[in-house]
């Protein structure tokens, strides 16, 4: 038991390691291709921050453990709403203001109720990952077209235009940034290994669901790349950065992290995964989107103490019940 936490806690190191190694590497190359930050935030650095979820997923998917990585898809999308926005407010307000944010918040609120209909047989197929990747890919091709969109357009994302423009230099030079992008996927793939293995142990041994497990201890460790970019970002007044990272990586979340778990192999799920851990995340995303769509367009201090303790009592509730 011990040497599983410990090797779990490593496991986890080296995935916030590699994501760091990542971020450093994309934002760097998307620097020297002069893309502005919102854009870097929507794709690049939210594909890499979740990329300890979509590897997680992918190794705990061929170990026929697919409720595992659809428990950290939900955590983790709990945890980027709750606990990473929620510090972020308490840092500093986050202005959600930004009418290119808008659009993002109503996709990923549309998404996530979509997102009920395999939830609730308590069985996600195969079929249905496969479904599940089809608009999973949409979903990609219109980020990325809205992301070009707004490189030909700067002055659309307003507030979200942040401080470091199209103008600002990268921190390392092309070569780097490339060994930086791979060293980081190594890492990455390594350390959701680990962290998948010894997190199916422990659930074992305490005779707890992988599905508790993976929406506990593995989301919350791997959403700590998503909450150490946003606050650094948050720190720089570099919001859309920050808030951009957050709605990509939870749209990859659903859509990546389940969709590829499930096609490989079906997640059966506990019977409360729709009606307790799926509420919850529902829930905090329509509190979100109601904050963007409000007059006082900004989630203040005291939301983000808020925010903050309704994830803490939710990992309370999680544990007194197991």
């Amino acid at each position: 038991m011990i040497t599983s936490l410990i090797l779990l806690s490593i496991g986890i190191y080296l995935l916030i390691l590699g994501s760091d190694f990542f971020v450093e590497g994309s934002t760097s190359i998307a620097k020297i291709l002069k893309i502005p930050m919102i854009v870097i935030g929507l794709t690049i650095v939210a594909f890499a921050t979740s990329a300890p979820e979509i590897l997680v997923s992918i190794v705990a998917a061929m170990s026929n453990e697919s409720n595992l990585a659809v428990g950290n898809a939900i955590g983790s999308n709990t945890a980027n709403i709750a606990l990473v926005l929620g510090s972020m407010a308490i840092v500093k307000a986050v202005p959600m203001d930004s009418l290119v944010l808008k659009k993002l918040i109503k996709n990923l609120l549309i998404i996530t109720i979509l997102m009920i209909i395999p939830f609730l047989d308590s069985l996600i197929s195969q079929s249905e990952g496969f479904i599940i990747l089809i608009g999973f890919s949409m979903i990609m091709l219109w980020l990325l077209r809205f992301s070009l969109e707004l490189s030909k357009d700067n002055h659309t994302t307003k507030n979200y235009v942040d401080q470091e423009s199209l103008d600002s230099s990268a921190h390392h030079s092309f070569a780097n940034s490339v060994f930086c992008l791979i060293f980081g996927l190594f890492l990455l793939f390594y350390g959701a290994d680990m962290v998948v293995n010894n997190a199916i142990e422990i659930a074992t041994i305490l005779n707890i669901s992988e599905t508790v497990i993976g929406i506990t201890i593995v989301a919350i460790g791997t959403s700590l790349p998503e909450l150490s970019v946003s606050i650094t970002s948050a720190i720089k007044g570099q919001h859309g950065l920050a808030v951009g990272n957050i709605i990509g990586s939870n749209i990859f979340n659903l859509l990546a992290v389940i969709g590829v778990a499930s096609s490989i192999s079906p997640a059966i799920l506990p019977e409360n995964t729709l009606t307790v851990h799926f509420f919850l995340m529902l829930m905090l995303t329509i509190i979100v989107s109601a904050i963007t769509f409000r007059n006082n367009k900004q989630i203040k201090r005291i939301e983000g103490f808020l925010l903050l303790l309704i994830f803490l009592s939710y990992i309370g509730y999680i544990i007194y019940n197991n």
